[in-house]
């Protein structure tokens, strides 16, 4: 019988998450992200961090939404759990810094006690990059919780050192080549989201509704990490954010969708759907990680490495995790075209 209303009602159940899952506002995006760029750069509230890096020197990798579960069927990272324990380890040794950018645990289908202790070895590789000073964590919408000092403390302590900050943004600045100042600001990407923005209503209708249909009929709703454009709304009010600010580059997660530099550099012309502008006058101002819990294992990632900002997956051939370059460019040429 599960087997025949898997059939029956697995299709409609994945259009109606996909159809009303977001329903961003322009003016609340915009008056979000840059309540929070202010905040942070002018340090009127505690709520993120600026730090002074130099490009030649300081790589990052930057990953989202992993949505970590408690390994039953609702679980959308146990898939993908080897790919991104060998990437943080590949990075680890690099001397990588790592950013956490949200949605790191899914706390809205589940309970942290149900959710650490099933995830040990992949918290225990994040936590390595802590040992050196080069661990930072931001919280998104599922996994808001960890705005808590207190609750980082209860539920973190054995596996992080304490205290550990989680910022709501992070803010890089840095200057480039041709000795022009770039700042890099990074958030989760909820901001502005009805359905997610610390929406009560939505956590209880996740956790209680959807929860026990997504587990009874065996749905996870992520694609293949093979979608690097501006498709969906949020990304496209993000782009459009960014496109009016100098000398700045958005990094965001949160919607499960990578993009790189806005779409603008791609040679895949037959993919770019729904672009607010076209290619020639697109601002290479809007990166998006992807995510770290697609249906195929493979998990999508932002570096910042040795000058060059790239869009990278980590995917697994015979079961052997590999890292590929799907876009690169140099961050002195991104500035250039800001």
């Amino acid at each position: 019988m599960q087997k025949i209303l898997q059939k029956i009602f697995r299709p409609f159940f994945i259009w109606l998450a996909g159809k009303f899952a977001s329903d961003p506002k322009k003016e609340d995006v915009f008056k979000s992200l840059g309540k929070l760029y202010n905040n942070i750069t002018t340090q009127k509230k505690r709520c993120g961090i600026v730090l002074d890096i130099n490009l030649a020197t300081d790589n990052f990798i930057i990953f989202s939404d992993q949505h970590k579960g408690n390994k039953d069927w609702a679980d959308d990272f146990k898939t993908n759990e080897h790919n991104y324990i060998t990437a943080l380890q590949y990075y680890h040794q690099q001397c990588f810094n790592f950013i956490n950018l949200g949605d790191a645990e899914e706390l809205w289908k589940y309970t942290p006690d149900q959710v650490i202790p099933e995830n040990g070895e992949a918290l225990k590789a994040e936590a390595s990059f802590q040992s050196d000073n080069k661990y930072y964590r931001t919280f998104g919408n599922h996994d808001l919780l960890w705005k808590s000092n207190l609750d980082v403390q209860l539920h973190l302590k054995n596996i992080f050192q304490m205290p550990l900050p989680v910022y709501e943004g992070i803010v890089l600045r840095t200057v480039t080549e041709s000795q022009k100042k770039l700042s890099l600001f990074l958030t989760h990407g909820h901001q502005g989201d009805k359905m997610s923005d610390n929406n009560s209503f939505s956590t209880w209708l996740v956790a209680h509704v959807w929860s026990p249909i997504q587990r009874f009929l065996e749905i996870n709703i992520n694609t293949p990490a093979n979608d690097i454009y501006l498709r969906d709304k949020h990304n496209k009010l993000m782009y459009e954010w960014s496109s009016h600010k100098r000398n700045l580059v958005l990094i965001t997660g949160h919607t499960h969708k990578p993009v790189f530099a806005s779409g603008k550099y791609s040679v895949a012309e037959e993919h770019q759907i729904n672009v607010p502008e076209t290619k020639a006058t697109l601002r290479p101002s809007y990166f998006n990680t992807g995510c770290c819990c697609f249906n195929d294992g493979d998990i999508t990632g932002i570096e910042i490495a040795n000058g060059f900002i790239r869009l990278i997956k980590w995917h697994s051939d015979n079961n052997i995790p590999a890292r590929t370059v799907l876009e690169e460019k140099k961050l002195d040429e991104i500035e250039r075209e800001l």
